[in-house]
């Protein structure tokens, strides 16, 4: 009918405004916007009407309606003679394309010169449309009571479905209520008006039934329990259960008026409930506002959205979190994990430096302020370590990784790599809900269809419009990066769950942003990828939200109301299988005990020599041999891990069991035999600043002093500090020296007994001049 070229009549019959209406997955009326001119009015698609509604609206209105043009001569002649008889119209004679015509010129007054204007239009009307397609514009026009228009607002408006669903009765009833929308609910009219009113609607309805019955459109039984069905009881209004789906659909598509999504409904409100039931305790904890969608990745529809549940008006739910730009955190980790397996850069048993590191101004912190010397990638990725990640990125390359993260579909990293700088692993971009949530669908749905081409995210049931989503890792990788977030920590309410063995696997990742402004949760199963959000939509920050503890509950949550589904397969033909060290996790050599590992096949490693070492001990395995030390004395191999030492300082208080290497024989240290030439013997753990040394200011005003602290090989050693020629003082293990010295370039001079040397140059400023030279540490 659209694309139709009308006659010159009224134009709002031939584009009215339309309420802007969406549909599950299902059929089913989840949201509507109120139409520009205030009116319920949803647009009807179907060619024709349902079948039980068209013989009630005929046998009421115009039984003889496929036999005449547009006008019924008898009945016009009929109303003429009553009218003459009693001076004054009443009697119209109108058929339904007369009263099509009628709505048409909208509210007019009832003279003959009109009448004869509505019998032309009627006459056109006939002329240019087919009877069906004229019962249907006359179901869309038609008046149903207040602002309700059309036979699809007034089904969903007054029974909650659609037009096909109507039972006799009901359709019966839409039949007849346009000769007097007003009479159902009466609104202010006395109790005993509205219920004269109601009963003669009802009595109406029912002499309509009887004449179907008698027509043979019913039979006695299904007259029987027509006539048996009550008046509707006054509607709780509009479902509103996806507004800011709507509203984002709209201004994708401004001329669509009917959108039909892929959401389940069922899923949508219980989705919704658990929302509420989490606001209640997070709004206790300053936090209001939460967000999430569910996507089934297998074919990347999304089956839930709610772009910002909140629990009052006055916490900004109009603003559609989803679709908005908020700080990542470290959300983005994993990508840098996959695209790290996919260069060769690690394994995902290969030990990380986690350790006080210097980037610049730049020192990266983890979350907890703690230090494990030494972690596995895949452990550092699941615990989401800071360090770790930012000194992975300093390898990777920032803006690598960025063009990756573009090519991954997020739209959102507008900045140049050097704006971001390392800080993009731990928050320093802003990222949409909506595109992390494919993204990691994405990944999940490459792994199980074995193809990195991915459709993009399905809002509606119609095929989607966008471009393949060409993912920049490969299979192998995903799949490692996956297994690596099986093993991510669940939140305390889930403590216990690798004692289930029932207990569904679930990939999943978390996120804080800096201030604590912005909480992330995101993670897979089998089927299913979720996207939760957590936070305040006007950026306050909340002094307990965190992703694993504010997020992480609500993703677990609504992963327990979707069914469980069985995990990934291996992609075997996209991994290499590779024996490596147990202790270092890098390739098997020097005869260690090694274990089995797997890599994305296409991966050729760039590795470093690892950790592992041969020593060679005497026979009490007590002191090390340097060859040609002790002649005559037998040594024998053995094959360690051998740390650097500010690693071995901090994993040593995580792992008690690492032993460092021993010292050296001490005829070897009184002959002044070179120790080799990796063999590290004193290393300053704190400040770890190659550059500049801040000297902060007290609360007084004085100046303060800064501490450092340093390590040797072997424990047992003192240390003689000097700084610029003169003489500190010495320390004793563990080692520490406090310094307070005007500003100016210093060398720092560290000794031990046996005559090892460090030197250091240092830049000491005060604390007014460090702003353009150092920045805080970032948790």
């Amino acid at each position: 009918m659209a694309g139709l070229q009308w006659p010159h009549w009224p134009a709002r019959l031939q584009q009215p405004d339309w309420s802007v209406a969406l549909y599950d997955r299902n059929g089913q009326l989840i949201d509507v916007q109120l139409a520009r001119d205030e009116q319920w009015r949803l647009f009807y698609q179907d060619e024709t009407i349902p079948a039980r509604y068209r013989d009630a609206l005929l046998q009421f209105e115009d039984r003889y309606f496929y036999q005449h043009p547009g006008i019924n001569p008898a009945a016009i002649l009929r109303a003429s003679r009553d009218n003459l008889w009693q001076q004054q119209i009443v009697s119209g004679a109108s058929t339904i394309t007369m009263q099509l015509a009628r709505l048409a010129y909208g509210k007019t007054n009832r003279t003959v010169w009109q009448k004869g204007r509505e019998i032309w239009l009627a006459l056109q009307l006939e002329w240019h449309y087919s009877k069906d397609q004229l019962l249907v514009m006359y179901a869309s026009h038609a008046p149903f009571g207040g602002n309700i228009v059309g036979l699809q607002a007034a089904s969903w408006w007054y029974f909650g479905r659609a037009p096909a669903a109507l039972s006799w009765s009901e359709a019966a009833l839409l039949a007849v209520l346009p000769n007097n929308p007003g009479a159902l609910f009466p609104g202010r009219r006395s109790s005993l008006v509205a219920s004269q009113q109601q009963d003669e609607l009802r009595n109406k309805r029912n002499r309509l039934l009887q004449q179907l019955a008698k027509a043979g459109r019913l039979n006695p039984i299904d007259l029987e329990l027509a006539l048996a069905e009550p008046l509707p009881t006054r509607p709780d209004g509009w479902p509103h259960q996806a507004p800011h789906l709507l509203r984002y659909l709209q201004q994708q598509q401004p001329a669509q008026f009917r959108f039909d999504s892929t959401i389940d409904g069922t899923l949508q409100q219980q989705t919704q409930q658990a929302l509420q039931r989490h606001l209640r305790l997070l709004g206790q904890q300053d936090v209001a506002n939460l967000a999430s969608i569910i996507v089934d990745h297998q074919t990347m529809q999304v089956l839930a959205y709610h772009g910002n549940q909140t629990l009052n008006a006055q916490a900004a739910g109009f603003v559609d979190i989803a679709q908005s730009p908020r700080s990542s955190g470290s959300i983005l980790k994993p990508f840098l994990y996959a695209a790290s397996l996919d260069a060769g850069l690690i394994l995902p048993t290969t030990l990380q430096a986690d350790v006080r590191s210097q980037f610049g101004s730049y020192s990266p912190a983890n979350f907890d302020l703690q230090f494990r010397g030494a972690v596995a990638a895949n452990r550092a990725l699941a615990e989401s370590l800071n360090v770790p990640a930012v000194r992975q990125l300093a390898s990777f390359g920032v803006s690598p990784f960025k063009d990756l993260l573009l090519q991954s579909g997020l739209t959102t990293l507008t900045q140049s790599a050097d704006h971001y700088g390392l800080s993009l692993i731990l928050g320093g971009a802003e990222t949409r809900l909506t595109e992390l949530t494919q993204l990691y669908a994405a990944v999940t749905h490459s792994v199980g269809a074995q193809s990195v081409t991915v459709p993009p995210l399905r809002y509606l049931q119609q095929p989607p419009s966008g471009t393949p989503l060409q993912l920049p890792y490969s299979i192998g990788a995903a799949y490692l990066t996956l297994q690596a977030l099986t093993e991510v920590e669940r939140p305390d309410s889930e403590g216990s769950w690798r004692d289930y063995s029932t207990v569904q696997t679930i990939a999943w990742k978390t996120g804080t942003s800096f201030g604590l402004r912005d909480a992330w949760a995101i993670g897979s199963n089998g089927r299913y990828s979720i996207g939760v959000w957590a936070g305040n939509a006007d950026g306050k920050s909340a002094p307990v939200l965190t992703g694993g503890q504010s997020a992480g509950p609500v993703l677990f949550d609504l992963f327990h109301q979707l069914p469980s589904a069985n995990w990934l397969s291996p992609p075997w033909q996209a991994l290499t299988e590779l024996n490596v060290c147990k202790a270092d996790g890098f390739p098997q050599r020097l005869g260690c005990d090694s274990e089995l590992t797997q890599k994305p096949k296409a991966a050729q490693l760039q590795l470093g020599a690892g950790y592992m070492r041969q020593l060679w001990l005497d026979p009490t395995g007590r002191y090390q041999l340097p060859q040609g030390c002790v002649p005559g004395v037998q040594s024998q191999p053995q094959t360690r891990l051998v740390l650097p030492l500010a690693m071995a300082w901090f994993y040593q208080q995580q792992h008690p069991d690492y032993a460092p290497p021993p010292p050296r024989w001490p005829v070897c240290t009184a002959a002044g035999l070179p120790a080799s030439s990796d063999e590290e013997q004193i290393a300053i753990i704190a400040p770890v600043s190659q550059a500049s040394i801040m000297l902060p200011l007290q609360s007084d005003g004085k100046l303060g002093v800064a501490v450092f602290r340093a390590v040797t090989q072997d424990r047992r050693q003192t240390l003689d500090w000097h700084l610029a020629g003169q003489y500190l003082g010495r320390t004793h293990s563990p080692h520490q020296m406090a310094l307070q010295v005007p500003s100016g370039q210093y060398e720092l001079v560290l000794t031990d007994a046996a005559g090892h040397r460090l030197t250091r140059q240092l830049q000491v400023v005060r604390a007014e001049f460090a702003s353009s030279r150092t920045s805080p540490v970032q948790p």
